[in-house]
């Protein structure tokens, strides 16, 4: 198991006894800057690299989450000046988005979490894992399907 699949199965009450011998991972919450210009290329290739993680992340995580509980979803969007996806749980959901204009890229992160009225974005991809255990924290009360 990956460190993330260990911190969702510690979060959903995975039995001790399958996790024997594997480092604990406690909650935090992810780490967000200020929203900065930076260079259109710049931009994309952090948008791009930032939801491919975040696929992985909900596929490791609804593997662990396994049949009987609610699941991540992931959803794409592609706008003439934008590219986002959105990774929700329950009620819980968090918006990461790149805006592009004047040959700079933005970006910007929104959710059920928001810190202000001041445009924020996560640091880098190491803040995905905590973003994503927030949201399953926040939608722990989400009905299950079984």
């Amino acid at each position: 198991m990956t460190p993330f699949m260990t911190r969702v199965a510690e979060l959903v009450g995975t039995p001790e006894q399958d996790l024997a011998g594997l480092a604990p991972g406690g909650t935090t919450v992810p780490e967000t800057r200020i929203s900065k210009r930076v260079a259109t290329g710049t931009g994309a290739d952090r948008h791009v690299a930032l939801r491919s993680l975040a696929e992985q992340y909900v596929c490791e995580g609804n593997a662990i989450l396994g049949p009987g509980r609610a699941h991540l979803d992931l959803v794409d969007e592609a706008l003439p000046d934008e590219l986002a996806f959105t990774v929700t749980y329950g009620d819980a959901g968090a918006r990461c988005s790149t805006a592009f204009a004047d040959g700079r890229a933005f970006g910007r992160i929104v959710g059920t979490f928001d810190e202000g009225d001041e445009a924020r974005e996560l640091v880098g991809p190491d803040a995905l894992p905590d973003l994503l255990v927030q949201l399953l924290e926040a939608g722990a009360d989400t009905p299950t399907s079984a």
